[in-house]
């Protein structure tokens, strides 16, 4: 039962990053962009992190910005 379960779970995601990827194309975005966009998010995203390299928790489990924290810089890997 567990493999199933796996099985189905993985398509699920699957199928919602062929739903998303779908429309980012529909919109005209090229898969360079979207990766660089993807690697962009990621970098922000993991910049939020303390300075032991963990998470910073309030006291209901948002994770909040480190002090190294800066946001994402679409607007150059879209326009340059």
């Amino acid at each position: 039962m567990l493999k199933r379960q796996i099985i189905e779970t993985f398509d699920a995601i699957i199928d919602e990053l062929y739903l998303v990827l779908g429309k980012a194309v529909y919109h005209g975005f090229s898969p360079e962009k979207l990766q660089a966009g993807f690697d962009e998010v990621q970098r922000s995203n993991m910049s939020k992190l303390g300075k032991d390299g963990k998470p910073i928790y309030r006291y209901d489990g948002k994770v909040l910005k480190g002090e190294n924290y800066f946001k994402p810089d679409l607007k150059k890997i879209l326009f340059g």
